[in-house]
């Protein structure tokens, strides 16, 4: 079952943060799967409130900057 406010805490956690966070550090931290921590952060990019990279096979996301237009 998912916690209430799933989107909301991770948002909050990504722009909290001083530097790009991992799904896993999401997961971790939030006490939440992986898979739902994912889902989450891709809907958030939909949404374009942030934006991701990957290095290897981690997926990194960052609060996107909308005053630059950030699209990728």
């Amino acid at each position: 079952m998912v916690k209430k406010g799933s989107e909301e805490r991770i948002l909050k956690l990504i722009q909290e943060a001083d530097r790009p966070v991992s799904t896993r550090e999401i997961a971790i931290k939030l006490n939440i799967a992986w898979h739902t921590a994912d889902r989450y952060c891709l809907k958030l990019q939909l949404k374009e409130k942030i934006s991701t990279f990957t290095i290897g096979k981690s997926t990194a996301w960052f609060m996107r900057d909308n005053k630059r237009g950030d699209k990728k």
